[in-house]
This record gives C-alpha cells, structure tokens and sequence, in this order.
C-alpha cells in the first residue's frame, strides 16, 4: 500500500538540500575547436571504445499524458494509482481550481464536486473506485467515494476527507467533529465511523489495507504529541498506539499482512527523524546508514520491504530496508539528493533523483536487477520538450505516475522490455 502524503498533520523534517536549490548552482562549460587550415592534420589517436551498457537497465515504457485539460500543476500521491493503467489524482489550472480525475487506462475523467468549485483524489482500488472530497455549494470540503458516480459519505460534523481506499471499496480519512479540530473515520459502504483518538483532541486516518486495518496518528491524553496508531475494523476495538517509547510518530503506510512503517521524531536528540516497521507486535528502528544524521520512510511493500531517504549536513539519498538492513540506493551520477516515493510488490522503486551535483532533477526507478535508471532515458519516444521530474507512485504490473514540466504522465512498461 501507499502512504498519503497530503495531510494536515505534520511532524517538523531536517531541511535537507533539494534539487530545486542544487539546480540553482548550474555551470554551464562548453568546448569547441576547429580551424580553416587547408594542412593536412595527422590522424587523431584510437579512442577506446566507451564501456558497454548494462545488458539488463529495465524496460522500456510508453508515455501517456495524464490528468485534466488545461491544467498547470498535477499531483499523484502514492495510493493513486494501480494495475491496468488505473491513476487518480489532482489536476490545478491557472486560477488555482484543483479538480480530482481518474485515467481510467484510456480517458481522464473529471469526478466533479458536490456544487462546490474543488476537488481532490488521493487514492484508487483495483476496481476503479476511488476516495477523495469534493466541496460543497458553501465550499466545505465532504469525503466521497467513486464507482462510477460521486457519492458523499458524509461528515462527522464538518469538513471531511477520503484518503485511503481498500480493494474492498472501504474508505478512510478524516473529519471535524464538533468540539474537537478532527478525528480519523473508517467508512464501511454504509456509514461513517468515529475513530475516537488515543486520549487527545486529534487524530487522522493516513493508511489502510484489504483486512480493515487502518493506521495513522493521534495525540494523546494531556500532551499535544503525536502517536502512531492502527485500528482493526474486523474487532472494532479501540486505537492501538505504535509509538516508539520517547518520540512523537505517524504510521504513514501498512501492508496486506499488516506490517506497518512509522515515522518518529526525537524530540530531545536534536528532532532527529527515524524509520520504524512494525510487525506481529514488534517495533523494529530500521537504523540509518553510515555519516547520516537521520531516516524518513515513505512506504512499505508486501514483503515487508520500506523506502524512504536518509540525510546527512550534505544532502539525502534513498534507502531500501528489507526486513534485516538498510541499503543506499545512490544518486544519479555522483549527485547529492535522491527519494524513494514508492514501491511495488515486486520490489520496484520508483522516486527522483538530482543528475549530478549542478543538474536537473528527474524521475528515477531503481530495479531489483539493475539498479538505479534515470526514467528520461527509458521511455519510447518521449515528447519533445517533456522532461520527467518525479515518479509519484508505481503500480504492481510496473506502471508509474511521474509528473512533469508539463503536467503528469503515465508510464507503461513495453511488452516483453520493448524496443
């Protein structure tokens, strides 16, 4: 599953360099040389020959332009998409407007609102179906679902926002309760359920799976601290906290098997960030790699495989636990910033990259069998004047979101790696 990364709840981050600011530091060299001399110049020495590519660098892809007319910035976040070509996300025009859409393999499909001028889709089952809100006429943003037509499922006494969505077309997120700022909710088809939280004011539902099991983060009693949590709709039983003991936390992401991957804070270490997996009722530190200061996970796959960025005073670069270490997953060309937003069943890794240390930022994928790919160099017949900057999210039959200086687009992996 994929962790949602558009929530209001927000645990303070290291300021690691970006490529937007590498990007700045451009120094453009060039050489030339030639001259209008008829003398006759002795041959150039033999060159060797440069080495030979990788035999194996991925598959080739399709390139599909996605998202809704006119628009100037897209966004996919990490349950947005899924097997058959299947992408939901938010799509902004010039004035500001966001609307949600779904591609549905072949068309992009605008998901309307409920009277209201915006909305927004965060995630898509198998099935088509996706969750996200829509505003009403007086603009206050209510939770829905999507099979086909718009459904709103409702608040708990306020604005409401779908973020997750099972394969069994259950949905959870969050809403404003009246006396409190907001509470997570799970949606059975039938009706909305109150969450409650693990003694605070606030909670906020970020994940869930195929089972019911939901994750997410709430405050606790008499503290405003953030616990990581998960909720089994199969019991019904109250919160049960994921916190490392002595940080402040947030289950970003869970598994089919319900392994779960936790972000915490120290908050007396300097705020450092740290990577946490949880599974069969053990909490796991995934550890950092060597002269980095900290770890930020993104998301966790169905072999219990976690991605995420590590950072340093130098920058970030990428990480792959699998369930006994952590590994770099390196940057493109000696560069100083890579991310892994995502990963898939088969272990698939998609994110961005800067090139180098002065160049642009591009969407990269890191195999199990071959390693790091700048994704620009892997698609038949790219646009011209279209760069891919992000992989937002990768499906399990290999497709990838990335988004653009364009828009959003959808990679399909070419039958039998393509030519």
């Amino acid at each position: 599953m994929s962790g949602f990364r558009s929530s209001r709840i927000v645990i303070p981050t290291h300021q690691a360099m970006s490529g937007a600011v590498l990007a700045l530091c451009a120094l453009l060299t060039a050489c030339g040389g030639g001259g209008g001399s008829h003398t006759p110049h002795p041959a150039p020495p033999v060159q060797p020959a440069p080495p030979s590519p990788p035999v194996n660098q991925g598959p080739l892809y399709d390139f599909t332009p996605i998202g809704l007319p006119g628009i100037t910035y897209g966004v996919v976040d990490r349950q947005g998409i899924a097997n058959g070509g299947l992408v939901t996300g938010s799509s902004w025009d010039e004035s500001g407007t966001v609307r949600a859409f779904l591609y549905n393999g072949k068309t992009n499909i605008d998901l309307g609102t409920f009277g209201g001028a915006n909305a927004r889709a965060f995630a898509v089952n198998r099935c088509g179906q996706v969750a996200g809100w829509g505003q009403t006429p007086s603009g206050i943003p209510h939770a829905f679902f999507y099979d086909g037509t718009l459904h709103d499922i409702g608040t708990l006494g306020g604005e409401s926002w779908g973020v997750s969505i099972s394969t069994c077309g259950k949905v959870a997120g969050w809403s404003t309760v009246p006396g409190s700022p907001r509470h997570a909710f799970y949606y059975d088809g039938k009706s909305m359920r109150d969450l409650g939280t693990l003694g605070g004011q606030i909670s906020e539902a970020l994940d869930m799976n195929a089972a019911g099991q939901v994750v997410g983060t709430s405050t606790i009693t008499g503290e405003n601290v953030l616990h990581a949590f998960l909720y089994d709709a199969r019991t019904g039983a109250p919160l049960q906290d994921l916190n490392p003991p002595g940080f402040s936390s947030q289950a970003i992401d869970i598994n089919e098997s319900g392994q779960v991957t936790i972000s915490a804070r120290d908050p007396v270490v300097d705020g450092l960030l740290r990577a946490f997996r949880y599974s069969g009722g053990v909490l796991q530190d995934l550890g950092m790699l060597p002269d980095t200061n900290g770890a930020v996970p993104h998301a966790i796959n169905d072999a219990g495989h976690v991605v995420g960025y590590v950072y340093s005073n130098f920058g970030q670069v990428a990480f792959v636990h699998d369930g006994t270490s952590m590994r770099s997953l390196g940057t493109l060309n000696g560069g100083r910033f890579s991310d892994a937003n995502a990963i898939n069943a088969s272990g698939l890794i998609v994110g961005q990259a800067v090139d180098g240390n002065t160049g642009p930022e591009h969407a990269v994928a890191w195999g199990p069998t071959y390693g790091l790919v700048d994704l620009n160099t892997r698609v038949k017949d790219l646009p011209a004047g279209v760069v891919l900057l992000e992989a937002e999210a990768v499906a399990d039959d290999g497709a990838i979101a990335v988004r653009t200086n364009t828009g959003l687009g959808l990679l399909r992996p070419r039958k039998n790696g393509g030519k």
